[in-house]
Parts: C-alpha cells; structure tokens; sequence
C-alpha cells in the first residue's frame, strides 16, 4: 500500500510542475491532489475489507 501512495504522490509532483511550473499555485495544487488521492485509496481500502 505504501508503494501505492509514493508512486501517486510522485505522478502528482511531476503533473503538476510539468503544467504549472513555477507559479504560486503549484505548491496549493500539491497539498490538495495528494489528500483526496489518499481520501480515495483510504476508502477503497475500507470497502476491500469489507
């Protein structure tokens, strides 16, 4: 599971600074893409128990 989340968070930092560069919103965008990929993994991991 932690592979999982290291190679999403790591796609997410390359989307990112490839389309926004360096602008201010680049950083905001890193800190919420992160939380809801690990809002949605969370869950699906929830209902796999299940």
């Amino acid at each position: 599971m932690l592979i999982l989340i290291w190679f999403v968070v790591c796609i997410i930092l390359y989307l990112v600074q490839k389309n926004l560069g360096n602008s201010g919103h680049a950083l905001e965008l890193f800190a919420l893409l992160p939380a809801l990929d690990l809002f949605f993994i969370d869950t699906l991991s929830r209902k796999a128990k299940k």
